[in-house]
């Protein structure tokens, strides 16, 4: 096979035929509407997500603490990533030439890898932050000032390191005989391996942090675990397995939707050091690593914002859910024996009942603690 990209500038290619089976232009429009129709939802689901945990956080005093500060961030960065990223993702999977024109081709990839990597520096911080609020209670806490600095320095790290997106990718036009090409080009000699820098700093390094991070946590509440036991408290059990549930689910979520993310970068190095077609089912997993990502930044505000009560307490005092509410209320109370059924209200009355539990669980916790001179702090999302 013949590297076209490599001899592009030594060449005139308008004597030479672009291959008419490989001309298609842009995606048949079944394809555009199932894409288009599975990005929608996600996109509309996280940007009000991350949007009402940064209006929560900014509106409620009670609510800006130094770790929520964190979260907030994380949620910007997400909420950028959804606003933007996906239609720019879009766009180039649904035609052939590249149509971002030469500043989209320098600041594609640039901004979105600024967004991911400034959210999971952010989440692991919070992971950090947590160890040291159960399992170094004694240990300095992250102030509101130091939150700051971390704020700033995520995003001063994720410019830096998106920066190699920017330098090594140009604009490029090759004009065939039949045909017109217009691409984006990667520096292959260079961006290929510097993938693998951002796939330790996007996937494995957060990873590592959480895992670490989780697994001091539950050996911490294994030990207060024993202890319960042996003074008869089994509702501060259940919180420990509440607790272990919630780490569970942080890590595999995260695992499970960039893995395959992973996968891609290895597989993007084969395309490049062998001269492999790309087949449609590597179009397809393409597809839907990236749409897994984008994913992940759409559920994160109800795994470290609406998993927490007080964001839940802070959520119900809106005035448009509350009218929301009222307005199911007086449904249910004028149609008692009726068969609405709101979802709204069955999930709120579930979790007072749950929020119910937390606080005498709480309490016997507390008292734990005082006996033994030691306690666990609770705030945040665990």
């Amino acid at each position: 096979m013949v590297d076209y990209s490599a001899t592009s500038f030594k060449f005139d290619f308008s004597q030479w035929n672009f291959p008419e089976e490989r001309i298609w232009l842009h995606k048949s429009s079944a394809e555009i509407t199932w894409k288009i129709c599975t990005f929608i939802p996600v996109i509309a689901f996280g940007l009000y997500g991350n949007f009402i945990m940064i209006y929560l956080i900014a509106t409620n005093r009670s609510l800006r603490t130094p770790t929520n500060l964190i979260i907030a961030n994380m949620a910007m960065a997400d909420f950028l990533t959804l606003l933007i990223c996906p239609a720019m993702f879009m766009v180039n999977d649904f035609y052939q030439n590249y149509q971002l024109g030469c500043v989209g081709c320098k600041m594609e990839g640039f901004l979105v890898v600024i967004f991911l990597i400034t959210a999971v520096l952010n989440l692991s911080v919070v992971s950090y932050d947590r160890l040291t609020a159960i399992v170094l209670p004694r240990e300095t806490r992250l102030t509101f000032t130091a939150a700051k600095i971390v704020i700033l320095c995520t995003w001063i790290l994720g410019v830096l390191f998106a920066s190699p997106l920017a330098l090594y990718r140009s604009y490029r036009v090759r004009i065939w005989k039949n045909f017109t090409e217009i691409y984006c080009k990667e520096n292959t000699s260079i961006l290929p391996k510097y993938w693998y820098v951002l796939i330790t700093i996007l996937v494995w390094l957060p990873l590592g942090i959480m895992l670490i991070c989780y697994i001091a946590i539950f050996y911490k509440l294994d030990r207060y675990e024993k202890r319960v036991l042996s003074r008869e408290h089994p509702l501060t059990v259940s919180y420990k397995r509440s607790v272990a549930k919630t780490l569970f689910i942080v890590v595999v979520v995260f695992l499970v939707l960039r893995l395959p993310f992973t996968i891609l970068i290895v597989l993007r190095e084969k395309y490049y050091t062998t001269d492999s077609t790309v087949n449609s089912g590597m179009q397809l997993f393409w597809y839907f690593s990236q749409y897994l990502m984008f994913f992940n930044a759409a559920v994160n505000p109800m795994i470290y914002g609406f998993n927490n009560e007080n964001f839940r307490r802070a959520y119900a005092q809106i005035w448009c859910v509350k009218r929301w509410k009222a307005t199911a209320k007086v449904k249910e109370e004028t149609n008692p024996n009726g068969s609405h059924y709101c979802c709204y209200c069955a999930f709120m009355k579930k979790q007072k009942v749950k929020e119910t539990t937390q606080e005498v669980t709480t309490t016997a916790k507390a008292s734990i603690g005082t006996s033994s001179n030691q306690h666990i702090e609770g705030d945040g999302f665990i």
